[in-house]
């Protein structure tokens, strides 16, 4: 795991995976021998069935007539479009944080899917269907910014190799991840993908209103997600909500931070 996925993770250890535990001194071959069976004979079926298909039907060789490109790459229609103001550099900074907004919110869908199956604990049902209600959110906004980037006259980078080397979000854990571990990971994750977007809000305001105003109602969105993250280790006057009692005894490592504003104050 990379420096940047610990801090995300913030202390938080992960289950030992359990594909290492199973023993011999507690399987034998006559209990393992019935699974094992059934498993070699559909294997051999499927052998059998691919075989056939191949035969049926040869594989065709998978060509593009135009090279892959860069990560991300966005090109310009040749086709009359409305784009935005400030020459080619104000251009470049809309697409640029159309794009950027883009590739995140994708890596927060497979993120949130991720969490969603494989969340375990005591809030797993809360997580579940939290996680769920942010994937069909974050499916909406990225639909929007993609479609936003043609509607300037740029095409949408939405492929797996772009996420994979341009977005600001570490890979999540594999395998079952704990509740107190999926809390930690998404407050972090939606900080730092609200503060992206807002740079974006910024760098497009003068170029393209339109687009600003998009990325500003997406960002609503993405902060709204962190709050409902965040707030199951809110402390109160009444109970400190460490989450000790989800993370193995321990508080989430969450970092307090006092604040110095007083909105109230004169």
């Amino acid at each position: 795991m990379t420096k940047i996925a610990a801090c995300f993770l913030a202390g938080v250890l992960l289950p030992v995976g359990l594909a290492g535990a199973a023993t011999t001194s507690d399987t034998g071959p006559s209990k393992v021998w019935p699974i094992t069976g059934r498993t070699q004979i559909a294997q051999a079926k499927t052998s059998q069935g691919s075989e056939q298909v191949k035969t049926l039907s040869p594989q065709a060789p998978v060509s593009m007539p135009q090279p892959v490109g860069s990560f991300p790459t966005n090109a310009v229609t040749d086709r009359p479009y409305v784009s935005p103001e400030g020459g080619v550099e104000g251009y470049k900074k809309t697409v640029g944080a159309l794009q950027r907004t883009l590739t995140e919110l994708q890596q927060l869908q497979l993120q949130t899917k991720e969490a969603h199956w494989n969340v375990s604990g005591t809030l797993f049902y809360s997580l579940h269907e939290l996680l769920q209600e942010h994937y069909e959110g974050l499916s909406k906004y990225a639909d929007e910014c993609a479609e936003r980037l043609l509607a300037i006259g740029s095409s949408s980078d939405g492929r797996a190799s772009t996420i994979v080397k341009t977005s600001a979000i570490p890979e999540i854990p594999g395998g079952y991840i704990d509740d107190a571990q999926v809390i930690v990971w998404f407050t972090n994750a939606y900080k730092t993908v609200g503060e992206e977007i807002r740079a974006g809000i910024k760098d497009s305001q003068d170029p393209d209103p339109t687009t600003s105003n998009l990325l500003q109602e997406i960002e609503h969105g993405i902060d709204k997600y962190q709050w409902q993250m965040r707030a199951f280790v809110q402390g109160t006057h009444t109970d400190p909500n460490t989450g000790f009692d989800i993370n193995n005894n321990k508080s989430v490592d969450l970092p307090s931070q006092p604040s110095k504003i007083d909105p109230n104050g004169k």
